[in-house]
Protein backbone atom coordinates (compact mmCIF):
# COMPACT_ATOMS: atom_id res chain seq x y z
CA UNK A 1 0.00 0.00 0.00
CA UNK A 2 1.42 3.48 -0.73
CA UNK A 3 1.27 6.09 1.70
CA UNK A 4 0.65 9.52 -0.41
CA UNK A 5 1.19 12.76 1.13
CA UNK A 6 -2.59 15.11 0.97
CA UNK A 7 -0.89 18.75 0.93
CA UNK A 8 -4.36 20.52 2.01
CA UNK A 9 -4.29 24.23 1.10
CA UNK A 10 -7.65 24.33 2.45
CA UNK A 11 -10.52 22.53 4.25
CA UNK A 12 -14.40 22.78 4.43
CA UNK A 13 -15.67 25.13 6.99
CA UNK A 14 -15.75 23.20 10.34
CA UNK A 15 -19.94 23.60 10.36
CA UNK A 16 -20.38 22.18 7.60
CA UNK A 17 -18.09 18.89 7.95
CA UNK A 18 -20.40 17.47 9.74
CA UNK A 19 -22.47 16.56 6.60
CA UNK A 20 -19.09 16.70 3.79
CA UNK A 21 -16.93 15.37 5.99
CA UNK A 22 -12.93 17.47 5.03
CA UNK A 23 -11.21 17.53 2.12
CA UNK A 24 -9.29 14.72 3.53
CA UNK A 25 -12.15 12.15 3.68
CA UNK A 26 -13.52 13.57 0.32
CA UNK A 27 -9.91 12.25 -1.46
CA UNK A 28 -9.71 9.02 0.46
CA UNK A 29 -13.15 7.74 0.12
CA UNK A 30 -13.03 8.57 -3.68
CA UNK A 31 -9.10 7.30 -4.31
CA UNK A 32 -9.31 4.46 -2.04
CA UNK A 33 -12.18 4.05 0.76
CA UNK A 34 -10.83 0.87 1.80
CA UNK A 35 -7.25 1.79 2.04
CA UNK A 36 -6.72 -1.05 -0.10
CA UNK A 37 -3.61 0.41 -2.37
CA UNK A 38 -3.48 3.70 -0.91
CA UNK A 39 -3.40 5.34 2.12
CA UNK A 40 -3.64 9.26 2.24
CA UNK A 41 -1.45 11.24 4.81
CA UNK A 42 -3.33 14.99 5.41
CA UNK A 43 -0.76 17.43 5.43
CA UNK A 44 -2.61 21.42 6.47
CA UNK A 45 0.06 23.60 4.45
CA UNK A 46 -2.32 25.57 4.56
CA UNK A 47 -2.44 26.13 8.66
CA UNK A 48 1.63 26.18 8.24
CA UNK A 49 2.00 22.38 9.00
CA UNK A 50 5.55 22.13 7.70
CA UNK A 51 5.68 19.67 4.76
CA UNK A 52 8.26 16.51 4.43
CA UNK A 53 11.85 16.96 5.11
CA UNK A 54 12.34 15.50 1.97
CA UNK A 55 10.23 14.52 -1.26
CA UNK A 56 10.77 10.67 -0.95
CA UNK A 57 9.58 10.60 2.41
CA UNK A 58 6.04 9.92 1.19
CA UNK A 59 5.42 7.72 -2.22
CA UNK A 60 3.82 10.70 -4.15
CA UNK A 61 1.61 13.67 -3.16
CA UNK A 62 -2.11 15.03 -3.76
CA UNK A 63 -2.65 18.69 -3.60
CA UNK A 64 -5.89 20.17 -3.04
CA UNK A 65 -8.18 23.15 -3.59
CA UNK A 66 -7.91 26.04 -1.94
CA UNK A 67 -9.48 29.51 -2.08
CA UNK A 68 -6.46 31.40 -2.23
CA UNK A 69 -4.22 32.36 -5.65
CA UNK A 70 -1.20 30.69 -6.33
CA UNK A 71 0.12 34.00 -6.95
CA UNK A 72 -0.61 35.37 -3.21
CA UNK A 73 2.60 36.13 -1.15
CA UNK A 74 2.15 33.85 1.39
CA UNK A 75 4.81 31.34 3.20
CA UNK A 76 3.10 28.40 3.48
CA UNK A 77 2.28 29.29 -0.83
CA UNK A 78 6.21 29.91 -1.28
CA UNK A 79 6.84 27.09 0.83
CA UNK A 80 4.43 24.86 -1.24
CA UNK A 81 6.03 26.16 -4.80
CA UNK A 82 9.26 25.26 -3.47
CA UNK A 83 8.19 21.79 -2.41
CA UNK A 84 6.50 20.86 -6.03
CA UNK A 85 10.01 22.05 -7.31
CA UNK A 86 11.82 19.84 -5.17
CA UNK A 87 9.20 16.89 -6.12
CA UNK A 88 10.19 17.69 -9.71
CA UNK A 89 13.78 17.74 -9.44
CA UNK A 90 13.63 14.31 -7.42
CA UNK A 91 11.19 13.00 -9.23
CA UNK A 92 8.40 12.05 -6.88
CA UNK A 93 5.14 11.77 -8.21
CA UNK A 94 2.75 14.40 -7.60
CA UNK A 95 -1.04 15.22 -8.88
CA UNK A 96 -2.59 18.89 -8.09
CA UNK A 97 -6.16 19.22 -8.09
CA UNK A 98 -8.13 22.97 -8.82
CA UNK A 99 -5.37 25.08 -6.52
CA UNK A 100 -2.90 22.54 -6.44
CA UNK A 101 -3.03 21.83 -10.57
CA UNK A 102 -2.31 25.18 -11.08
CA UNK A 103 0.72 25.58 -8.25
CA UNK A 104 1.98 22.67 -10.37
CA UNK A 105 2.48 24.89 -13.37
CA UNK A 106 3.13 27.69 -11.44
CA UNK A 107 5.99 26.69 -9.91
CA UNK A 108 7.76 24.85 -12.82
CA UNK A 109 7.48 27.52 -15.17
CA UNK A 110 3.82 27.78 -16.01
CA UNK A 111 1.47 30.99 -15.47
CA UNK A 112 -1.72 31.22 -13.30
CA UNK A 113 -3.86 33.91 -13.79
CA UNK A 114 -7.35 35.23 -12.73
CA UNK A 115 -9.78 34.26 -15.82
CA UNK A 116 -11.10 37.25 -18.32
CA UNK A 117 -14.31 34.82 -18.58
CA UNK A 118 -15.51 35.13 -14.77
CA UNK A 119 -16.24 32.42 -12.58
CA UNK A 120 -16.02 28.58 -13.74
CA UNK A 121 -18.66 26.69 -11.47
CA UNK A 122 -21.03 24.10 -11.54
CA UNK A 123 -20.64 20.82 -13.85
CA UNK A 124 -18.59 21.50 -17.07
CA UNK A 125 -17.49 19.36 -19.87
CA UNK A 126 -14.15 18.83 -21.06
CA UNK A 127 -12.86 17.19 -23.86
CA UNK A 128 -9.55 14.47 -23.96
CA UNK A 129 -7.54 15.78 -26.35
CA UNK A 130 -4.69 12.60 -25.83
CA UNK A 131 -5.60 9.51 -24.20
CA UNK A 132 -2.70 7.46 -21.74
CA UNK A 133 -2.59 4.46 -21.03
CA UNK A 134 -3.39 5.32 -17.32
CA UNK A 135 -7.00 6.82 -18.20
CA UNK A 136 -8.89 3.53 -17.49
CA UNK A 137 -13.22 2.54 -17.77
CA UNK A 138 -12.80 5.34 -20.84
CA UNK A 139 -15.88 4.07 -22.44
CA UNK A 140 -18.09 5.10 -19.20
CA UNK A 141 -17.12 9.02 -21.31
CA UNK A 142 -19.29 10.83 -23.03
CA UNK A 143 -17.21 9.54 -25.93
CA UNK A 144 -13.81 11.58 -25.35
CA UNK A 145 -15.89 14.15 -22.88
CA UNK A 146 -15.98 13.74 -19.36
CA UNK A 147 -18.25 15.78 -16.81
CA UNK A 148 -16.74 17.30 -14.00
CA UNK A 149 -17.50 19.82 -11.15
CA UNK A 150 -15.65 23.00 -11.23
CA UNK A 151 -15.08 26.04 -8.81
CA UNK A 152 -13.03 28.65 -10.01
CA UNK A 153 -11.49 31.53 -11.55
CA UNK A 154 -8.10 31.21 -12.10
CA UNK A 155 -6.77 29.16 -14.94
CA UNK A 156 -3.27 28.09 -16.43
CA UNK A 157 -2.30 30.29 -18.87
CA UNK A 158 0.88 28.99 -19.68
CA UNK A 159 1.78 25.64 -19.15
CA UNK A 160 5.58 24.75 -18.52
CA UNK A 161 7.63 23.49 -21.42
CA UNK A 162 7.87 19.99 -20.17
CA UNK A 163 4.46 19.55 -19.66
CA UNK A 164 1.30 18.85 -22.27
CA UNK A 165 -2.22 19.68 -22.29
CA UNK A 166 -4.40 16.46 -22.57
CA UNK A 167 -8.25 17.85 -21.73
CA UNK A 168 -9.60 20.83 -22.44
CA UNK A 169 -12.50 22.84 -22.53
CA UNK A 170 -14.42 26.30 -23.93
CA UNK A 171 -13.80 27.75 -20.63
CA UNK A 172 -10.41 26.54 -19.43
CA UNK A 173 -7.86 25.61 -22.33
CA UNK A 174 -5.44 23.80 -19.73
CA UNK A 175 -8.58 22.00 -17.90
CA UNK A 176 -5.45 18.67 -17.93
CA UNK A 177 -1.83 18.83 -18.22
CA UNK A 178 0.78 16.21 -17.30
CA UNK A 179 4.75 15.61 -17.84
CA UNK A 180 4.91 11.90 -18.58
CA UNK A 181 4.69 9.60 -15.63
CA UNK A 182 5.67 12.48 -12.88
CA UNK A 183 2.75 15.11 -12.52
CA UNK A 184 -0.52 15.72 -13.31
CA UNK A 185 -2.98 18.46 -13.08
CA UNK A 186 -6.47 18.35 -12.95
CA UNK A 187 -8.54 21.64 -13.04
CA UNK A 188 -11.79 19.85 -11.56
CA UNK A 189 -13.05 18.98 -8.52
CA UNK A 190 -13.58 14.53 -9.25
CA UNK A 191 -13.20 14.75 -5.09
CA UNK A 192 -16.50 17.01 -4.98
CA UNK A 193 -20.17 15.56 -4.89
CA UNK A 194 -22.53 17.52 -6.86
CA UNK A 195 -24.47 17.87 -3.30
CA UNK A 196 -21.13 19.77 -2.35
CA UNK A 197 -20.88 21.89 -4.98
CA UNK A 198 -24.60 22.95 -4.61
CA UNK A 199 -23.61 24.01 -0.98
CA UNK A 200 -20.58 26.10 -1.97
CA UNK A 201 -22.53 27.76 -4.81
CA UNK A 202 -25.31 28.86 -2.22
CA UNK A 203 -22.95 29.63 0.31
CA UNK A 204 -21.13 31.94 -2.17
CA UNK A 205 -24.19 33.52 -3.26
CA UNK A 206 -25.22 34.37 0.31
CA UNK A 207 -22.27 36.16 1.14
CA UNK A 208 -22.15 37.95 -2.15
CA UNK A 209 -18.77 36.64 -3.88
CA UNK A 210 -20.80 35.04 -7.08
CA UNK A 211 -23.41 36.84 -8.49
CA UNK A 212 -27.29 35.75 -9.52
CA UNK A 213 -26.27 34.91 -13.11
CA UNK A 214 -23.07 32.55 -11.94
CA UNK A 215 -25.38 30.75 -9.47
CA UNK A 216 -28.19 30.11 -11.35
CA UNK A 217 -25.44 28.93 -14.26
CA UNK A 218 -23.81 26.22 -11.96
CA UNK A 219 -27.31 25.17 -9.87
CA UNK A 220 -28.84 24.59 -13.82
CA UNK A 221 -25.68 22.53 -14.65
CA UNK A 222 -26.37 19.91 -11.34
CA UNK A 223 -29.51 19.86 -12.85
CA UNK A 224 -28.68 18.60 -16.30
CA UNK A 225 -25.70 16.92 -16.22
CA UNK A 226 -23.94 14.08 -13.89
CA UNK A 227 -20.10 14.23 -13.27
CA UNK A 228 -17.84 11.40 -14.10
CA UNK A 229 -15.91 12.03 -11.10
CA UNK A 230 -15.62 8.38 -10.45
CA UNK A 231 -13.53 7.89 -13.79
CA UNK A 232 -11.73 10.58 -12.90
CA UNK A 233 -10.57 9.50 -9.48
CA UNK A 234 -9.70 6.25 -11.39
CA UNK A 235 -7.37 7.80 -13.30
CA UNK A 236 -5.54 9.40 -10.30
CA UNK A 237 -5.44 6.13 -9.05
CA UNK A 238 -4.01 4.77 -11.81
CA UNK A 239 -1.02 7.89 -12.16
CA UNK A 240 -0.49 7.21 -8.23
CA UNK A 241 0.63 3.31 -8.87
CA UNK A 242 2.29 3.58 -11.90
CA UNK A 243 5.79 1.98 -11.63
CA UNK A 244 8.64 4.72 -10.12
CA UNK A 245 10.67 6.03 -12.34
CA UNK A 246 13.88 7.10 -10.71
Amino acid sequence: MLKIGLLLCDDVDPDAQMKFGDYGNMFQTGLDPDYSSIDLVPIRCFDGEPMPERPGHFAGYVISGSKHGVYDNLPWIRNLLQFIRDCWNSKTRVIGVCFGHQAIAHALGGRTEKSISGWGFGIQATTVLSRKAWMTDYEALDGDDYNLVVIHQDQIVRIPPMFETIAASSFCQNSMIVADTLMLGIQGHPEFSTEYCRFRADYRYEKRLIDSAVHETAMQSLDEHSPHSRVILEWMRQFLLLPQTK
